[in-house]
C-alpha cells in the first residue's frame, strides 16, 4: 500500500488536480490509521486525524459533499480512538516531538474537549449523510456517536410505547432495510444481532402494513 501511495503522489506530481490530491491525502491517511492501529501505536492516531482533515477540506472545496463527510467521520474517529485508551499508549517513541510529545502535554481538559470537538464533528457527519440520503452511513456513524454519548436522563423506568407507531430503532433498521442491505448487514452496523433486526422489521412490516421489504421502503 505504501509503494501504491507513493507511486500516485510521483504520478501526480506538480500537476494542477485537486480531486486526485484530496484521494492522496484520503490515502495517506487510511495508511497512518491503520499502522497505527496494527502497531498498537494509539498516540499516532491524532496525526492520522489531521491528515483526514487535510483530506475534508480539500473535498469541501471541489465540492463533493459525501467525500467530505466520509473523512470527516474518520478524523473524528481517530481523536475518539485514541482519547478511548489514554494513557494506555507505550512509553517509547521514535519521534519526541511528534504527535506522542503532544498528546503528552495536554491536559486532561484540552483532552476532553478534543474528544468534545470530535463528538460535535460525527454528529454533524450524521446530519450531512441523511441530507445527502446516504442512510447506512448516517447510521454509522450514529452507532458510534452512541458509544460516546451518555443515555439521556428523563425518561420514565420501562420502554416507551409505540403502539401505532414505528419506534426509533425500528424506524433506523426499516429505512436501512428498504435501502437494500441484508439483516447481516443491518446488523454488523447496528451492532445488533441478526434476530433482533429480524423482529425490529417484522414489527416496522406490520404497523406499516407494509407487504415485502421493497414495500416498506414506499410505507416509511
Amino acid at each position: 500500500a505504501h509503494a501504491m501511495v507513493r507511486d500516485f503522489a510521483q504520478g501526480l506530481g506538480d500537476a494542477d488536480a485537486p480531486a486526485a490530491r484530496a484521494a492522496l491525502a484520503w490515502s495517506r491517511a487510511v495508511l497512518a490509521e491503520n499502522e497505527a492501529l496494527a502497531e498498537g501505536r494509539p498516540d499516532r492516531l491524532p496525526a492520522a486525524a489531521e491528515t483526514y482533515r487535510k483530506a475534508a477540506a480539500a473535498y469541501a472545496a471541489l465540492p463533493r459533499p459525501y467525500s467530505e463527510a466520509l473523512t470527516t467521520e474518520c478524523a473524528a474517529r481517530c481523536v475518539l480512538a485514541a482519547d478511548t485508551v489514554g494513557g494506555e499508549a507505550p512509553a517509547h517513541s521514535a519521534d519526541p516531538a511528534g504527535p506522542k510529545a503532544l498528546a503528552a502535554s495536554a491536559s486532561p481538559a484540552d483532552e476532553r474537549a478534543t474528544a468534545a470537538s470530535a463528538i460535535a464533528e460525527l454528529e454533524s457527519c450524521a446530519q450531512h449523510f441523511t441530507d445527502l440520503g446516504a442512510v447506512w452511513d448516517a447510521t454509522r456513524a450514529r452507532a458510534l456517536l452512541r458509544t460516546r454519548q451518555p443515555a439521556r436522563k428523563g425518561r420514565p423506568p420501562g420502554r416507551p410505547s409505540h403502539s401505532d407507531q414505528l419506534s426509533p430503532r425500528e424506524a433506523e433498521v426499516a429505512q436501512l432495510a428498504s435501502s437494500g442491505l441484508t439483516n447481516r448487514e443491518i446488523a454488523a452496523t447496528l451492532h445488533l444481532s441478526p434476530r433482533t433486526v429480524e423482529q425490529h422489521i417484522a414489527g416496522a412490516m406490520r404497523k406499516t402494513g407494509a407487504l415485502s421489504r421493497r414495500d416498506l421502503a414506499h410505507r416509511l
